[in-house]
């Protein structure tokens, strides 16, 4: 079993206008990574980028510079790998 959250628990997830900081980083590693990569290594990519490239930028100082950082839970036993059908 995998599980991804875009956060960990009882911590909030940010957002901006193109969506969830997790969903935008997870495409964008699937997209880059995702026949090169096992989806433990592209999940490792995807946190990293979200804990580094995102930052909150709000009117109110309580939210604003604040940062996020995925948690990955896994219980894999073997690398999955995506191949590309021809």
């Amino acid at each position: 079993m995998l599980i991804a959250y875009s956060t960990v628990p009882n911590f909030v997830a940010w957002r901006n206008n193109k969506g969830s900081w997790f969903i935008e980083a997870l495409c964008d590693a699937l997209k880059k990574y995702g026949y090169v990569h096992d989806l433990l290594t592209i999940l490792t990519l995807v946190n990293h980028k979200v804990a580094i490239e995102f930052e909150s930028n709000a009117a109110d100082p309580k939210k604003n510079k604040k940062k996020q950082i995925p948690c990955i839970t896994s219980m894999l036993t073997r690398f999955v790998k995506f191949e590309k059908k021809n």
